[in-house]
């Protein structure tokens, strides 16, 4: 074990999961999914899964197939852009899966060859891996190199693809296609399997614990079932079991994750998934201790997105997660783990968020692939499970990563919600945020935390920061003297519960001037039908000082106050203060990320309160009167 296994116990003992998988007597021949040629397992699967699925494949049967071009690849390189790639690629692995599917409901020859044709393209293409992570730009090359295959979540999906699509079709394609399957073996041999068990110097496995981990490995369990066998295939599902039992193992106790909400799904949510498959090939053994053994933390983390949750389309945001909730979010994986927890509650909460017309994987995206999609087809219980609503605790709180929801009424979206951060700077998907607060009106985020953008090179570089909505600058806290944050977990806010709400130290959070009294206090409360926040320290009244909150929208002044106007049938919220200039700077968000969450503009509000003070307080709540103001394009 290396020194990444080491520290405080977390979510799981480390080792706990490996051992349990290590006691089972995993089947020899595992069975994870029925073969097309079990028509009656086909045939009983969920008939608007299987109408969606074969009218969606249908629409591109017989088209051109089309795969990524080496100047969308070189792109990312040239000009950063890694979108014109992805799209390309998503849409390929998306007609892909629908074939395969297609081809297993109404295993028609033709719809077999047009799976074929498909997982041939598949075998062609040069790399499984996004450019994105791709080590070879960084060699000089702008081509991938085919004989240093780099295993990244694009490769792992790929893996996946080529596993259950082999295990599905494997039959029906070596009657039609004699010699594909060999081939695809050989493929996800070369470009997943070896290097899996030949590598252990992979940063995700190493350098940083993030998503990473859980989605490759999870990824591979699939591929390693369909294309190995014997002792190899032990070797290499014992591989898996223990990148998800270190990914697991690192998470804290409380469930808290740090990338936040929409991370939860592709980290979090893509190790369940792998547990699902391993409680299978397991005999059964991994859902007892899920429920009340060793393994019974997991219940922690499989309530971590209920509790997050604002309102019906919005959760509390920060680091690079959106604060409204993706239409193609893959509840149906939440509700598999919740079963897989015994969270009844839990699991008839996500069933609550099943929209008719929808299945996962329909659309190019990365979040609904063939594995989920197999899930939720025969998964009689997601359609038969009466749904639940929002539990909307008053008070959740995660204390390993410093992340506060409080709600002014229990089990209700309606009226205020406060979030606060704090923690460090050196985060997984990070940004520079110690001290921020947001606030959400009737379930609506009105004072904001922005989130993420579109990707490009710029956002996993050195450069990072200069990203604005990554910066400390659009983020609700202080500046004292005008200072920034900075990344890294040097820079730190420790932040301890109140009655009402919390108390951050921002002592340690900026790079202080020499001389200067290094002490900021923030408290955030919520009492009475209000948010307060108040700032304590020397630095508040000094030169330079300024004190930050960024909104959705243009906010206007109102008497003495400040309204900032709801949106999405939300009230608005009016933000009283103590002495200080007020600026308003307003800015277009500039992004499809941004604009979905936030609309075509947001703002800070800046204010500097009067020198000399060492204490300053800003209030907010509903107004009780309706105020005639231009609200602008929210």
């Amino acid at each position: 074990m290396d020194g990444q296994d080491e520290g405080p116990a977390g979510l799981i003992e480390r080792g706990a999961l490996l051992r349990i998988w290590q006691s089972s007597q995993a089947d020899a021949a595992p069975h994870l999914v029925p073969k097309s040629s079990d028509r009656a397992a086909w045939e009983s699967i969920d008939q608007e899964a299987r109408a969606l699925i074969l009218s969606a494949a249908d629409a591109e049967r017989g088209e051109a197939w089309l795969v990524p071009r080496l100047s969308q690849w070189s792109d990312f390189a040239r000009t950063g852009d890694r979108g014109g790639y992805e799209a390309v690629e998503f849409a390929h692995k998306r007609r892909i899966r629908l074939a395969v599917l297609a081809a297993a409901i109404d295993p028609s020859p033709a719809r077999v060859i047009e799976a074929a044709d498909g997982l041939w393209t598949l075998c062609e293409q040069s790399t499984w891996c996004w450019p994105a992570h791709d080590d070879s730009f960084s060699r000089g090359l702008l081509t991938t190199d085919v004989d240093r295959p780099f295993l990244d979540l694009g490769a792992g999906e790929c893996a996946a693809l080529a596993g259950w699509a082999a295990l599905i079709l494997g039959d029906a394609l070596d009657t039609e296609v004699p010699g594909l399957i060999p081939r695809l073996g050989a493929e996800v041999e070369r470009r997943i399997l070896s290097p899996l068990m030949q590598r252990r110097d992979w940063w995700w496995e190493n350098r940083e614990i993030n998503n990473w981990l859980a989605w490759i490995v999870g990824n591979v369990i699939p591929a390693a079932v369909a294309f190995s066998a014997g002792e190899r295939r032990a070797r290499l599902l014992e591989r898996c079991v223990d990148g998800i039992d270190r990914y697991l193992s690192h998470l804290p106790a409380d469930g808290g994750i740090d990338e936040g909400f929409a991370y939860w799904w592709q980290g979090a949510g893509r190790a369940f998934d792998g547990l699902v498959l391993l409680d299978t090939l397991s005999g059964g053994l991994i859902r007892p201790e899920a429920v009340d053994g060793a393994l019974a933390g997991l219940r922690e983390l499989a309530r971590f997105p209920e509790r997050m949750l604002l309102g019906e389309d919005w959760v509390a945001s920060y680091s690079d997660a959106e604060a409204r909730i993706g239409a193609d979010t893959p509840w149906f994986s939440l509700f598999r783990a919740a079963h897989l927890c015994g969270l009844e509650e839990t699991a008839a909460f996500a069933a609550g968020r099943r929209r008719e017309g929808r299945i996962l994987g329909l659309e190019a995206d990365t979040v609904g692939g063939i594995g989920r999609m197999v899930g939720e087809s025969f998964d009689a219980r997601w359609r038969t499970t009466p749904p639940g609503g929002a539990p909307y605790p008053r008070l959740a709180e995660w204390g390993s990563i410093a992340v506060g929801v409080r709600r002014e009424r229990d089990g209700e979206s309606t009226g205020l919600t406060v979030i606060a951060k704090a923690g460090h700077n050196g985060e997984s998907h990070n940004h520079n945020d110690l001290g921020s607060v947001s606030v959400a009106v009737d379930g609506v985020p009105l004072l904001a935390d922005l989130g993420r953008g579109v990707y490009t090179a710029t956002t996993f570089s050195e450069q990072r920061y200069s990203l604005w909505h990554l910066s400390s600058e659009w983020h609700s806290l202080p500046h004292p003297f005008g200072l920034e944050q900075l990344p890294g977990p040097e820079w730190e806010a420790p932040m301890r519960p109140l009655d009402d709400g919390w108390s951050i130290d921002l002592s340690a959070a900026y790079p202080w001037p020499e001389g200067a009294e290094r002490e900021w206090t923030r408290e955030i409360r919520l009492r009475g039908g209000e948010v307060i926040i108040r700032d304590q320290g020397a630095a508040v009244g000094a030169a330079g000082t300024r004190i930050a909150v960024v909104c959705a929208g243009v906010p206007q002044r109102v008497g003495d106050g400040i309204l900032v106007p709801g949106r999405h049938a939300s009230r608005s919220l009016l933000l009283v203060h103590d002495p200080a200039e007020v600026v308003i700077e307003t800015r277009t968000t500039g992004d499809p990320y941004l604009q979905d969450s936030w609309g075509v503009e947001v703002s800070r509000i800046l204010f500097t309160p009067h020198p000399g003070v060492d204490s300053w307080e800003l209030r907010g709540k509903v107004p009780r009167r309706a105020y005639s103001v231009h609200l602008g394009e929210i």
